[in-house]
């Protein structure tokens, strides 16, 4: 208690240069006599801490001493809380830097700003960082929900190690309890964020926790050409190594990526700004994602509706290779799984041969449902897998799933009353 006390003299006297004993005896609440006893102790130790009387007088400690005994240059101390200022932006760090600006007797200065947070973020996502940053260092577990790459929603509960910053990004460091091994996880893609019970056992985490190695996923060696209009863009998203100015102001890019489904959004999100130069097969996916797109518009079918693949669970033809496509308000859809029934081919069968008009051949078969035991919610599990499988036709699978969990109740199988 004394030593604790002994401290907050000190920070105080560096702090204010001289200050009573009566205001100290106020602030400690303790005797005059017991602050002097202090003060004696403070010197015994070598701190240079004297007494003056009079007018403006008090305890006081001698000019210098504190930058004699930090050994720390000017120039030094103001690296010190120009770091300090940058920790700030993680959300903690003001009592420290408040702390050394006293004890340097420095102005910390302004000319340096550091805001890890995207232009628009509100209140949600720093609060998300505090209950990370709490959960680390209270070596709590985590859980939340995760929205990966590949469009899949997940519980996770995780052991959290470290906040990483990388490419503009933030990501936790963890053990992932149901991959029993360590991921990380974008922090823009986590929700409903929650301390779990219990605690986290000790963990050490890879020392550089990088991208799969080389050899454990297939990548690609792309040669891309953008549009002069698109180098503000380029140059960030691609190093100056990789880019090439052309005379006529393009860019030509040489590049390696991994493939997957962020690789397909990422080109796409460049428009006709980008021309994929090689390899062929990149060029021939890009038109046949394109082709889609192009027909969602040019036939009338939504994102939002599950029109999007009619025929296609038995490989039928594409919504661009249909010769006509009714109007949305004249368009039929099975009543079980909301696939449209645009060709009688897509029908369902009553027990007699003919046409079911509300159900469709996977749903329905000879006047009986071909999964009797089904419910509305194992059906919107298929169709989820289904998006996922074949390139998110739905959009993505938390707005798709939104969707189908406002529209299957009002279809004939799983209306109720």
């Amino acid at each position: 208690m004394k030593n604790s006390r002994l401290f907050e003299i000190l920070y105080l006297l560096v702090e204010k240069r001289a200050i009573t004993a009566g205001e100290l005896a106020r602030r400690l609440e303790v005797s005059e006599r017991t602050v002097y006893r202090d003060v004696d102790a403070l010197s015994a130790a070598g701190i240079p801490v004297f007494t003056q009387k009079g007018q403006g007088g008090g305890i006081r400690l001698m000019d210098q001493f504190v930058l004699d005994r930090a050994l720390l240059s000017p120039a030094q101390q103001d690296e010190i809380l120009f770091a300090l200022q940058a920790v700030l932006a993680t959300g903690g760090g003001q009592e420290t830097l408040d702390r050394l600006t006293a004890l340097f007797r420095r102005e910390g200065g302004s000319w340096l700003e550091v805001d890890f947070t995207d232009w628009g973020s509100g209140a949600a996502e720093r609060e998300n960082f505090a209950l990370i940053k709490e959960a680390i260092l209270s070596r709590r577990p985590l859980a939340f929900t995760y929205y990966s790459s590949a469009g899949e929603r997940s519980r996770r509960t995780v052991e959290p190690a470290r906040l990483v910053f990388k490419g503009g990004c933030w990501y936790l460091s963890a053990f992932c309890r149901r991959r029993r091994d360590w991921r990380f996880f974008r922090l823009g893609r986590m929700e409903a964020l929650a301390l779990a019970e219990g605690s986290c056992p000790p963990r050490q985490p890879p020392e550089r926790q990088e991208a799969p190695p080389p050899g454990t996923y297939r990548e690609t060696e792309l040669r891309l050409r953008f549009a002069p209009e698109a180098a503000w863009r380029v140059r960030d998203c691609f190093h100056p190594k990789q880019i090439t100015p052309e005379p006529d102001g393009r860019l030509l890019v040489e590049c390696a990526f991994p493939e997957d489904r962020w690789l397909m959004s990422f080109l796409l999100s460049f428009g006709s700004r980008l021309e994929v130069l090689s390899p062929v097969r990149w060029r021939d996916l890009l038109r046949e994602e394109l082709k889609k797109s192009l027909a969602i518009y040019e036939t009338g079918q939504l994102l939002s509706g599950l029109e999007a693949y009619p025929g296609t669970r038995g490989g039928g033809e594409s919504p661009a290779e249909q010769k006509e496509v009714l109007p949305m308000e004249e368009r039929k859809f099975c009543q079980c799984c909301a696939m449209p029934l645009d060709r009688p081919e897509d029908k369902g069968t009553e027990a007699d041969g003919t046409r079911s008009g509300d159900y469709c051949r996977y749903c329905y078969q000879n006047g009986a449902f071909t999964a009797p035991d089904a419910s509305m919610d194992d059906i919107i599990a298929f169709n989820l897998k289904f998006n996922a499988e074949n390139g998110f036709p739905f959009g993505p699978q938390e707005e798709a799933e939104k969707m189908m969990r406002g529209w299957f109740p009002t279809l004939k199988r799983w209306k109720k009353g």
